[in-house]
């Protein structure tokens, strides 16, 4: 995953985010240009798709979006593994048979106390 991180800099990451229950674009309305918005990279946030500050304690940072234009509706990313964010690009399409198999090969302890893994996305079920 390609992101750029609050502070503007563009990193590539070998960690993967959590996948909220939604697997396809949050149609997102009323953004006027010019507005910033802290897009959630993590996964965790219970205000998707924009961040609520759950990434704290992983290794994901918000990304920090400029609103380019006016427009009546904007697609945003809601499965977290786009390569346009804070777009959706249709990757969700193909993601879960992706996740399912990370999850399944991950070969770290998962456990209840732990916010998410970031080797394959799992979180614990509340």
């Amino acid at each position: 995953m390609k992101a750029q991180s609050e502070d503007s800099e563009t990193i590539e990451h070998s960690i993967y985010p959590s996948v909220p229950t939604v697997y396809g674009p949050s149609t997102v309305r009323g953004l006027k240009k010019g507005e910033q918005k802290l897009w959630c990279t993590c996964g965790l946030s219970k205000k998707q798709p924009w961040c609520d500050g759950s990434h704290i304690g992983t290794p994901f940072k918000p990304l920090k979006w400029t609103v380019p234009k006016d427009q009546s509706i904007h697609a945003i990313c809601s499965c977290k593994y786009t390569k346009s964010p804070p777009y959706c690009d249709g990757t969700h399409v193909n993601l879960p048979e992706e996740v399912i198999r990370r999850k399944t090969n991950c070969c770290r302890t998962h456990c209840s106390s732990k916010k998410l893994c970031s080797s394959c996305g799992w979180i614990p079920d509340f």
